[in-house]
């Protein structure tokens, strides 16, 4: 069967993730984890992420889907052309998504007086 190999788009995020920790790294970057995963597969690997601190593995996220972000991190850094324009701490009752505009149209103004 040709078939035989094919793994399918949440098989291959999964495996990716395993590989990975099979060299116990202290700091494991992940861009767009949860891109291509059904409902149950986001929930097992936020799981997953949550558990990584206690196991002194530092995880740098990378996501356009900001409620996840708000989910998983305790600090975030934001960059909006190219720019580090936010970088602190996540706390109780913040919006990311808030935080994200406020980024980008502070970003997008200096780019217009400069520009």
């Amino acid at each position: 069967n040709s078939y035989k190999y094919l793994v399918k788009c949440q098989q291959y995020s999964t495996l990716g993730i395993a590989m990975a920790l099979l060299g116990e790294p202290e700091l494991l970057i992940l861009d767009e984890p949860t891109n291509g995963l059904d409902p149950i597969g986001i929930e097992e690997l936020r799981e997953l992420i949550q558990s990584f601190p206690e196991q002194g593995i530092t995880v740098i996220l990378s996501s356009h889907i900001l409620s996840e972000v708000q989910l998983l991190a305790d600090k975030v850094g934001i960059i909006s052309g190219g720019i580090l324009g936010y970088e602190g701490a996540l706390k109780q009752g913040d919006n990311l998504e808030d935080l994200f505009m406020n980024v980008v149209r502070k970003n997008q103004k200096a780019g217009e007086i400069h520009g």
